[in-house]
């Protein structure tokens, strides 16, 4: 009796393991339900089959054929508090109108009240009892629509905030994963541990899966700002001059990045190595291109219709992955309180396990070949690192705040919807397989400026724990560890039940 009570309990331990998890987050999420089926929600003729909004499955969509394609939606009773959707891509034209019982207009969005963004969650009024999502241009498809109850919306759900007003750090990624691959601990030790306003730009759109298991990453390593997608297209090039042809041209491609640049004023630019890391052609476009933007943005003369609408901005450094001049060796491997005990390698770790379609091909570690730890100085206008282990030495701690203060009215004027990137391509092909080494050399070295000035104090690790962010990386972590840990017992138990009667039966 006492045999089976035992392997009762590890049975119940395991199944209460495998189900912790998502009852942990729901006991966080708060209060908001998904009342999506006791909706009802009819469709414009001619357009998509209306299920696929919500069948859950990430490579179907619901798209209207013309420019006049609409979603309604009647509450029901009890109404709603939030409308969330998830779009295929970042839509472009939209207006989103709420209507009491009698149909009499509550309120009326479009795309101007949010930001590009492929998930948007919408608050509704109380009297809010009909909704329905106009669509200003055809084509723009919806993979999942949901609606929840009055209440709090699950921590579970994606709310990105808009993408920095100004930034401290830049993080400029060929590709979706290359940003922890190569550029290691730099997001979450930065955006996280640090809490510095950090803008993460991906230069090609390696398709719409790729897209969304980097946002899964971010938001898991605790980003909150939502990233900046190019949007340039994904194909294999033998050549730099090849990805520059196959984005547009060198040309449009610096003029895309001088935009950015003036949009989001980085004090500091961390990109890829100058070769490409294993030689991709891509990669070292995406580094390459860097060097000419970087003063291409702090000319007027170059660029100007970005200039007009942001004005100029002289990036102060530029690093690159395995740079071999002014080196400097990133610590991704101290574990912080303020990362809830974990390294900035571990969180980034944890973070590129969810993108799934690449973790099998690719691992994120130092001290290998392509060390994520290693970078170099390529240019700078304060100075020479003297510590070579902080990529804003030398950096005033207080520079974007002050900026932010000085400039608060001009950044509110920003447009946020006017960042012209080339059309997506419909099906991009996947990275190749690391090879050896490139044969391209890359560009020849330069020397980073140097000024006489006394270097700014520099920033220090933050030493509070962490918030809601570092709170999900210990959840997890500690999730899959006693998940571990508690079905190694349920079987150890159950497996030496099994061992006994055989060996009882040999007997």
């Amino acid at each position: 009796m006492k045999r089976w009570m035992g392997r009762l309990a590890a049975l119940a331990l395991c199944l209460c393991l495998l189900a912790g998890m998502p009852v942990i987050a729901r006991a966080e999420g708060g209060e908001a339900a998904d009342i999506t089926k006791k909706c009802a929600v009819k469709v414009s003729e001619k357009s998509g089959d209306k299920d696929r909004m919500f069948d859950s499955t990430v490579s179907t969509a619901w798209w209207a054929e013309h420019s006049d394609g609409y979603v309604g939606i009647k509450l029901p009773d009890g109404g709603a508090g939030w409308l969330r959707i998830e779009w295929f891509f970042e839509p472009t034209d939209f207006q989103l109108v709420e209507y009491d019982a009698d149909m009499n207009i509550l309120r009326q969005r479009d795309q101007t009240s949010t930001f590009p963004c492929i998930y948007m969650l919408f608050d509704l009024l109380d009297g809010t009892k009909y909704i329905k999502l106009q669509m200003g241009e055809k084509d723009q498809k919806i993979v999942n629509l949901r609606v929840y109850g009055p209440g709090t919306p699950a921590k579970s759900l994606q709310q990105w905030q808009k993408p920095v007003d100004k930034a401290d750090i830049m993080v400029v990624s060929a590709h979706q994963d290359d940003e922890l691959i190569f550029l290691g601990g730099t997001i979450p030790y930065y955006a996280t541990a640090l809490k510095k306003p950090t803008v993460v730009m991906y230069m090609a759109n390696c398709s719409r899966n790729r897209r969304r298991e980097a946002l899964n990453a971010l938001w898991v390593m605790g980003v909150k700002n939502y990233p900046e997608f190019i949007n340039l297209p994904d194909e294999k090039c033998d050549t730099v001059n090849q990805a520059y042809r196959l984005w547009g041209g060198e040309d449009t491609v610096r003029g895309l990045v001088v935009q950015r640049i003036r949009r989001y004023k980085p004090e500091v630019i961390v990109t890829q190595d100058l070769d490409g890391e294993y030689g991709h052609a891509q990669h070292k476009a995406a580094a390459r291109i860097m060097m000419s933007a970087i003063e291409a943005a702090a000319d007027p003369a170059q660029y100007p219709e970005s200039a007009e609408i942001y004005g100029v901005w002289q990036v102060k450094k530029l690093y690159h992955h395995l740079y071999k001049e002014n080196v400097i060796m990133m610590d991704w491997e101290t574990k912080l309180d303020s990362l809830n005990g974990y390294s900035p390698l571990q969180v980034a770790q944890i973070g590129f396990k969810e993108h799934a379609s690449q973790d099998k091909y690719y691992a994120v570690k130092s001290h290998s070949k392509y060390d994520n730890a290693k970078f170099g100085l390529y240019f700078s206008t304060v100075g020479e690192d003297v510590e070579k282990k902080d990529f804003l030495e030398n950096i005033d701690p207080d520079a974007s705040a002050n900026y932010l203060a000085e400039h608060a009215e001009e950044i509110a004027a920003y447009p946020v919807w006017n960042l012209s990137t080339p059309e997506p391509t419909a099906e991009p092909t996947s990275e190749p397989v690391p090879v050896e080494e490139s044969a391209e050399a890359a560009p020849a070295a330069t020397q980073a400026p140097v000024v006489t000035a006394e270097p700014a104090p520099q920033p220090q690790p933050a030493n509070e724990k962490g918030g809601g962010s570092g709170l999900a990386v210990v959840l997890i972590l500690a999730g899959v560890a006693a998940l571990g840990g508690g079905g190694w017992y349920a079987w150890k138990t159950l497996a030496g039940g099994r061992r006994r009667r055989a060996r009882r039966r040999k007997k």
